[in-house]
């Protein structure tokens, strides 16, 4: 009689395998991006972010928020951490699913003993119920959990993108720099190779000439060593945004702030809104869990099944079966006091956190007030000193200054150009690691008081 039932135990088997998951292969890429491929993602990024605007140039000028936007999309690090959101979904998906139950077959099969003995067998079903005490604690966990990667990928993106703006804005100034630095150079040339030809000709002095050759080399070595720093920045925001080496872009002038709101506003700001502060809470909600999961283990798991078997004699029996553990030394002590410690080191880690964004944002701000007082006095000055360097180069040519008083004064015009110009550079790369510190963009600190 036993045996009739194998028949439909093995279709039934054979149904549940056939609903299982089928293996797929899944090979890595062969290859790089192409510069043409990459115009084709900037193209989508750029229609997701501007969807009613004309066909846009691929090549700009781009502000460094676009940049930004197309960083997120574009990046490849941020690709591989967007992945991990899959990851958490599935875990919440796994959380859910009750445990499945347990089947045993076994047969005693006589085989040199005399007539009378029957082949015997037994079949039993078992169900773990322990899993099912803390089956409310694992979806918390990992849901939970998914929060957290969602906050952290999404803070990561915004990381991003704020990295992103800020070697813009750098690049934008540094450019500015070089160009300046570069007219210098041209004209500092253009004056050492009359005063060098004029000394041939003997209607000039050693002492002008070389005067002039120092001013032609300092210009050089300036104008030089901004390329070089232009060169190593264009080269980090394309490896920010995910662009091969060597593929231009243009960015259009940063906009500056009118104004600078309160610092500690912008800590309450930040508390409420940065990303990563989000995915610590999120975190440490699932290590209440966890907690709460260990205290649940300490308790005894049982499992509960029915058999049904029959000896050699056909003696058949049937019953309920019992399963339970004994909590006399382990009691899940361990990892009890594991989880309490993770507990308590998140706690400690957001702590820091806390006060390190608050640190972040009033040190960002009182850099801010400094630099604005530098430079408002240079934009009054610096057009002022361009008037007198004009006006002083008419006068050298005529002679009636000397020409040690004009390179003075032509030497210290530019150096306060490109000092007006750093310092604007790091007045407007300092506003977007604001911003980064904060959690939120500008435009949005006034609807979220």
């Amino acid at each position: 009689m036993a045996f009739r039932l194998w028949p439909a135990i093995l279709v039934s088997l054979m149904l549940l395998l056939a609903g299982c998951a089928s293996y797929q292969a899944a090979p890595l890429p062969g290859h790089l991006s192409s510069v043409q491929d990459v115009h084709r993602e900037m193209a989508a990024a750029l229609a997701r972010m501007h969807p009613h605007a004309q066909p846009i140039n691929l090549h700009g000028p781009f502000s460094g928020e676009d940049l930004g936007a197309i960083a997120v999309l574009l990046n490849p690090q941020l690709r591989a951490m967007r992945a991990n959101l899959g990851v958490a979904q599935a875990q919440v998906f796994a959380a859910g699913l009750l445990p499945d139950p347990q089947l045993s077959l076994s047969a005693d099969l006589p085989t040199n003993v005399a007539a009378g003995y029957y082949n015997a067998y037994s079949m039993g079903l078992s169900w773990s119920l322990a899993s099912l005490f803390t089956r409310s604690a694992n979806l918390d966990i990992a849901r939970a959990q998914q929060k957290s990667v969602q906050y952290q990928v999404a803070w990561q993106e915004w990381m991003q993108a704020g990295n992103t703006r800020v070697l813009a804005r750098q690049l934008y100034y540094l450019r500015a720099q070089e160009e300046v630095a570069e007219a210098a150079a041209k004209t500092t040339g253009k004056l050492y190779r009359a005063s060098a030809e004029n000394l041939r000709l003997g209607d000039t002095t050693i002492t002008t000439a070389t005067l002039r050759q120092i001013a032609w080399l300092d210009s050089q070595d300036r104008a030089l060593a901004l390329r070089r720093q232009v060169t190593t920045l264009r080269q980090n925001l394309d490896q920010s945004i995910g662009l091969p080496p060597k593929m231009a872009i243009s960015i259009t002038p940063p906009r500056l702030w009118p104004s600078l709101p309160d610092a500690a506003f912008l800590v309450t700001l930040a508390d409420k809104h940065r990303l990563d502060l989000l995915a610590l809470r999120a975190g440490y909600q699932a290590q209440e869990a966890r907690v709460r999961r260990a205290i649940l283990g300490q308790y005894p798991g049982f499992t509960i099944g029915f058999t049904r078997a029959a000896d050699t004699s056909n003696v058949q029996s049937s019953g309920p079966s019992l399963t339970l553990d004994i909590p006399l030394w382990n009691r899940n002590r361990g990892v009890i006091a594991e989880s309490e410690a993770t507990r308590a080191q998140l706690r400690a880690a957001y702590t820091a956190r806390l006060f390190q964004t608050r640190a972040d944002i009033f040190r960002l701000v009182t850099d801010l007030r400094r630099l604005a007082q530098e430079i408002k006095p240079l934009q009054q000055q610096v057009p002022e000193l361009a008037k007198a360097e004009n006006r002083l180069r008419r006068a050298a040519a005529e002679h009636n200054v000397t020409l040690l008083d004009y390179e003075t004064v032509r030497s210290q015009s530019l150096a306060k150009r490109l000092q007006l110009l750093a310092l604007q550079e790091s007045y407007a790369a300092q506003q977007a690691a604001l911003e980064m510190a904060v959690g939120l963009p500008y435009s949005d600190w006034g609807s979220r008081k």
